[in-house]
C-alpha cells in the first residue's frame, strides 16, 4: 500500500528514497503538508541547514514512506525537538545526517541505519582482507 499525505500524523518520521535507492532522505512531518529536515540532497550539503518545507519539495517526486517505532517520544515532543533545531547547521554525514536528525526527534536516540550499514560493510571487508592476508602468510610460513 502506498502511503499518502492524509495517512500522516504530526510528528511522524518520514523519508523518501533518493539516487536510485542508494540512500534515503529523512524528516519530521509537522502537519499541514510541512516537513522539518536538513535541506537538499547529499550533493547539496555544502551549507546544510534544518528547514521547514512543503512535502512535495521534500519528496522531490519520490514515494513517501514512514518509519514506525515500537517505542518513541510523544508527537508533541518530537515536534518541539524538531522545531528547536530549525536553522541549525551542524550537519555531518557520519554523525548528524538527516536520518540522525529525524530519529533523534522521534526517539531521543541519535542513530542512522544507513551509516551503520556502511560502517558494518567497511568492517566486514576489513576483516575479510585481514583474514585473507593472515591465511596467505601462514601458507607461506608452512612452505618455507
Amino acid at each position: 500500500m502506498r502511503l499518502i499525505k492524509k495517512d500522516l500524523n504530526r510528528g511522524d518520521h518520514i523519508y523518501v528514497r533518493r539516487k536510485g535507492l542508494l540512500y534515503s532522505h529523512h524528516g519530521i512531518y509537522a502537519g499541514e503538508g510541512i516537513v522539518i529536515h536538513f535541506k537538499g540532497a547529499v550533493k547539496e550539503k555544502k551549507d546544510p541547514v534544518v528547514i521547514e518545507t512543503d512535502i512535495e519539495n521534500f519528496l522531490n517526486g519520490g514515494n513517501l514512506k514512514r518509519r514506525d517505532y515500537k517505542k518513541r517520544l510523544p508527537p508533541a515532543e518530537t515536534l518541539r525537538i524538531a522545531r528547536d533545531r530549525l536553522s541549525k547547521r551542524d550537519y555531518s554525514l557520519a554523525f548528524n545526517n538527516c536520518e540522525h536528525f529525524a530519529t533523534y526527534c522521534a526517539t531521543g536516540k541519535n542513530r542512522s541505519s544507513q551509516v551503520r550499514k556502511v560502517v558494518g560493510g567497511i568492517v566486514g571487508v576489513t576483516f575479510a582482507v585481514a583474514a585473507a592476508f593472515i591465511g596467505k602468510k601462514k601458507t607461506r610460513t608452512k612452505k618455507g
